[in-house]
């Protein structure tokens, strides 16, 4: 039995309505609590790594043979998602990543943890584009954007109360228990990603070759991103946004270590910044939607890419208070670019093809993020945290925008619009 999305809802619609579509509910829901345990994760690993290497290049390294794999795999979960049940591609993923996460307070070598991390990213990466083509399949497109947005604040409410449960579990008892609390939450979203009744959608036939299916379905996702340049031009963005990314796990975190020497309470306020950054992220989204009705989604996204310019003070070594606030504007404007390069992914591309290209799209920005940490880590020990810091803001934010200038997508988005108006 399908469960239809109401395609009858009007534009107008807001979080009330979109919730009210119950296979949407429980995606989201679903999403909250994978989410959840990610955000603890987002500060217990580093911590955890940390404290076993005390070095910003391990740590980098760390982050990067994470990623790695959700590179190579990002093409074939692509196919997955387009061809497979995408209910059930999440629902597996969930359970395999709760059980390989409990396994981690076990580890004592930096190896074991790495290994670990690495098998998780896999059910990342066979997850993600799953989710992301499930939510355009339930949620009508004129409501993409209060969904998106509602998705946005979910995603930094958890990033708020993640950190701050790991603080406190960390506090207690360590980083260990922690990742205990990551795996009950990975069996939550299994428990509400179980309910989902996706609609029926028509599928290609499976072929016996796959090597030559896992070709075509690449070169299929890669021809979208490359000719499409809304697609192309929001790509080449949030892989430059990478650095961003690892500039906010090990730039500031060695930066409140070895900058601010806060010894004990270093961890604490790591916490509090990561809490901060998603408490921006929240208050973004929640007013993305009033926002965009009022200057229009173009702008919306021009002004979030943008974001990265708050972490240029951190070059002048400000006092901690000053850190708070540029990271929660940091944190406010990066909402606004997410829900609308979310919005327009979920526009531009069919739902045949929705899988590929996310998966494609996911590879891309994920090689990106391999090679971000690479940078920061190596950068962060030569230049110090705080000008690494600086120069990652300014030429994130300066060469955001004109990305989207030099791929043409400003202008499709303009055109777009136009069409539509």
């Amino acid at each position: 039995m399908s469960e239809k999305p109401n395609t009858e809802t009007p534009d107008r619609g807001g979080f009330r309505d979109v919730l009210a579509i119950p296979a949407f509910r429980r995606l989201w829901l679903a999403q909250l609590g994978s989410q959840l345990g990610e955000a603890i994760a987002l500060v217990a690993m580093p911590l955890l790594v940390y404290d076993l290497t005390g070095s910003a290049e391990l740590l980098s390294l760390i982050f990067i043979i994470q990623l790695l794999p959700r590179v190579v795999l990002a093409p074939i979960a692509g196919m997955f998602a387009d061809r497979l049940d995408r209910r059930r591609i999440i629902l597996g993923a969930d359970l395999a990543r709760a059980g390989l996460v409990a396994l981690l307070p076990f580890t004592d070598r930096t190896w074991q943890i790495a290994f670990l991390a690495m098998l998780v990213a896999i059910g990342n990466a066979l997850a993600r584009p799953a989710e992301l083509a499930a939510v355009p399949m339930v949620v009508p497109s004129g409501q993409l954007v209060p969904a998106l947005s509602i998705s946005q604040v979910a995603a930094s409410v958890v990033r708020i109360v993640g950190p701050a449960l790991a603080a406190g579990v960390i506090s207690a008892t360590g980083p260990r228990p922690a990742f205990g609390l990551q795996a009950l939450c990975f069996l939550l979203s299994a428990a509400f990603i179980y309910r989902v009744i996706l609609p029926t959608v028509d599928r290609p036939d499976t072929v016996t070759r796959f090597a030559e299916t896992v070709r075509r379905e690449i070169v299929g996702g890669l021809r979208v991103v490359r000719d499409n340049p809304i697609v192309r031009g929001i790509t080449a963005v949030e892989m430059l946004w990478q650095l961003v990314t690892a500039g906010l796990v090990v730039g500031i975190l060695v930066f409140v270590e070895e900058t601010l020497r806060l010894g004990d309470r270093a961890g604490a306020v790591f916490s509090l910044l990561t809490a901060t950054f998603a408490a921006g992220t929240t208050v973004g989204a929640l007013a993305a939607r009033w926002v965009e009705r009022r200057i229009g989604r173009p702008w919306l996204m021009a002004i979030g890419y943008l974001a990265p310019l708050m972490f240029v003070p951190a070059g002048f070594t400000p006092p901690l208070p000053v850190l708070f606030v540029c990271l929660f504007i940091l944190g406010f404007a990066d909402a606004w670019a997410v829900i609308a390069m979310q919005t327009y992914l979920a526009e531009a591309v069919p739902d045949a093809l929705r899988g590929r290209v996310y998966a494609t799209w996911i590879g891309a920005v994920t090689l990106a993020g391999a090679a971000g940490f690479g940078i920061v880590g190596w950068l962060t020990p030569r230049l110090g945290p705080p000008t690494t810091l600086a120069l990652v803001g300014a030429v994130v934010g300066v060469g955001g925008p004109l990305l989207l200038l030099v791929t043409g997508a400003i202008t499709a988005m303009r055109r777009d619009a136009t069409a539509g108006a």
